[in-house]
């Protein structure tokens, strides 16, 4: 086995964006974080943390595995669960590991990760949240609640970024208000925020982690003022239909299986599963 760390995105995506091209839609989180990343690299933004990217070979120099990290984000392993040495492959990413942050990846995958992290009894791991990776490719006719969709504005970021800091405590990785307003400002000047408005703004959805043929929907908020009122159906069902009309094959999205209003609503609007994903947490005993 043969574990190799690069220092640049475009290195690792020459190696690696091949092998996750053969299902682009499961992978679009690796994909879109890679695109994301070479995007930076060529406009020459610096990541405050280094990211990871890494890769792991059988003896015939077969890619098995795959390892990406955005930090403060958790680390993504994607590979073939099915090759002979995958169990190989992941002990060979360990060995070269120097700490643990929250992993994510199927169960499968992020599962035997998890358990071979943990095999010195010093270190247990529990579920922090168990998703649902779904993709569409037509948007049905579904309701739309009274309003209509727009894009984000400067205008509406001290809302937004109330919002953003709020929604963060139903994931995983909360963060501060200060955060919040420093991503709602990127994803406005990104142009990738949109609101649904019914005389002010009441939800809001996000377009995000391109990849070649499909787009990504996240950050899929509505204020519990506003619930129950098809608010996030008619953002989310409009935003997704935009995305198709701009030429994407398909859009995808990640839910939270313990939030099954939200995945009846995903369902409705043409959203079907694809995968599984799940994010483990580490703690010292």
């Amino acid at each position: 086995m043969d574990f190799r760390q690069y220092q640049e995105a475009s290195g690792f995506a020459n190696n690696a964006e091949a092998f996750l091209q053969k299902d682009e839609a499961l992978n679009n989180l690796p994909l879109g974080i890679l695109n994301r990343c070479i995007q930076n690299e060529k406009q020459g933004i610096n990541a405050k943390s280094a990211p990871i990217f890494a890769t792991i070979t059988d003896d015939d120099q077969k890619l098995v595995l795959v390892l990406i990290m955005t930090p403060p984000f958790n680390l993504g392993v994607f590979g073939d669960s099915s090759h002979i040495k995958i169990n190989e492959a992941i002990e060979h990413a360990i060995a070269n590991l120097k700490e643990m942050p929250l992993i994510v990846g199927t169960r499968h995958l992020a599962g035997t990760f998890a358990e071979k992290w943990c095999s010195d009894d010093k270190i247990i791991y529990e579920t922090a949240m168990e998703q649902c990776i779904l993709k569409l490719t037509k948007v049905n006719d579904v309701p739309q609640s009274p309003g209509f969709i727009r894009l984000a504005t400067m205008e509406d970021h001290e809302l937004l970024s109330k919002w953003g800091h709020d929604f963060s405590f139903v994931t995983e990785t909360p963060f501060t208000i200060a955060e919040a307003k420093e991503k709602k400002k990127e994803f406005i000047h990104q142009e990738s925020l949109y609101v649904w408005v019914d005389g002010e703004p009441v939800s809001m959805a996000r377009k995000a982690r391109g990849t070649s043929k499909g787009m990504s929907v996240n950050y899929v908020y509505t204020p519990k003022k506003y619930e129950k009122r098809g608010y996030a159906t008619s953002c989310v069902s409009q935003l997704s239909r935009m995305l198709l009309k701009e030429g994407y094959e398909f859009c995808t999205l990640y839910t939270d299986l313990s939030n099954p209003t939200s995945n009846s609503i995903y369902k409705r609007i043409g959203y079907r599963p694809i995968g599984d994903s799940i994010v483990y947490q580490f703690k010292s005993i």
